[in-house]
């Protein structure tokens, strides 16, 4: 559909739903498109903007211009190599134009396209990753933030498990990549010795719409926090001193020791309450609709997104890549920035 909102040019965006057309098969090929003047009048553009689009299309291969005839569908079976890679081209114009809408940078793309790259020439058991961090639920965030990478499997280990274990080197020796926090890093090096070479190490922080959130809070307002483990209730407790030091009402709840009724009870005493993304309150089916009771009373519900940040995503990617190039070979092949 044409947007006129949308910061693209109009004509790009007809290009491309003529593209998006031909690519889902409802314009096949020797298919007649409308004149210039029949498609203006049935989008409410001007005749000039779909002239525009169609030169575009016919300079690229895709549409054949018949003079006194019309415009037509180029037919692929018999486009030549090069008009190929003309459309080929036109095709990655559009998705980069889609990856840069969704503020994606140069670096990101080629990390991502390298990795998909990767995929689909490899036939292995995937890659393996172990995350370490000091607390269950920072761990399961991080997990499902990385599950985007194709054919990842991640493990997860609290630092005292690495930290206690008389042999860690062979705790870990099956994974290509070793994740831990810029916390624990140190902590981490010195104890795995030779695996060190595969630790990488990554900053995290709430997200923005955490953040947001935290900030929006009333500063007189009473906060509970509901999480399962002591240091995340830190995590939590230091980030809300940060964003909002005036504050005066904090308390932490442990979900293992709660039941529906007693945290129904508990709600009802805070203004807001600050929760892991995946406590057992959000879950439908055990709190039955607790927070929408909650929520309508007024009170406000912020999961704690606590995630690794952008930076470290882009060099953890990077890492991903050299080691598919080096542990399967054929796979990740670098494209130049």
């Amino acid at each position: 559909m044409i947007n006129k909102d949308e910061n693209k040019p109009i004509y790009k965006q007809l290009v491309d739903e003529i593209l998006e057309d031909i690519k889902q098969g409802r314009l096949n090929p020797e298919d007649k498109l409308p004149t210039e003047r029949e498609l203006a009048e049935r989008l409410g553009i001007s005749r000039g903007t779909v002239k525009k689009a169609y030169k575009e299309l016919a300079d690229n291969g895709v549409i054949e211009v018949i003079q006194g005839s019309g415009s037509y569908i180029h037919n692929s079976a018999i486009m030549t190599g090069n008009e190929k890679r003309m459309a080929a081209i036109e095709l990655l114009d559009s998705l980069l134009d889609t990856l840069e809408d969704w503020n994606f940078s140069v670096p990101e793309i080629l990390n991502l396209m390298n990795i998909s790259i990767a995929k689909r020439e490899g036939e292995n058991g995937g890659l393996r990753v172990a995350v370490i961090d000091c607390n269950a639920e920072s761990l399961e965030i991080f997990k499902k933030q990385l599950l985007y990478i194709p054919d990842i499997s991640i493990s997860a280990f609290l630092v005292e498990t690495i930290l206690l274990d008389d042999n860690p080197q062979a705790l870990l020796s099956s994974y290509d990549l070793i994740l831990t926090t810029t916390t624990h890093y140190e902590q981490v090096a010195e104890h795995i010795g030779e695996k060190k070479n595969i630790l990488v190490k990554v900053a995290v922080a709430p997200s923005r719409d955490t953040i947001v959130n935290i900030s929006r809070l009333d500063p007189s307002a009473s906060v509970g926090i509901f999480c399962r483990t002591n240091k995340f209730a830190q995590i939590i407790t230091d980030q809300l001193a940060y964003f909002l030091p005036k504050l005066k009402s904090v308390s932490t709840h442990f979900e293992n020791t709660l039941s529906v009724e007693a945290d129904s009870m508990l709600l009802g005493q805070y203004d807001a309450i600050v929760i892991n993304p995946d406590s057992i309150l959000l879950e439908q089916r055990v709190t039955d609709g607790l927070l929408e009771q909650y929520i309508a009373k007024g009170g406000k519900v912020i999961p704690f997104h606590y995630l690794i940040d952008n930076g470290s995503l882009i060099y953890l990617e990077e890492r991903i890549t050299a080691v598919l190039r080096e542990t399967h070979p054929g796979q990740g092949t670098d494209l130049p920035r």
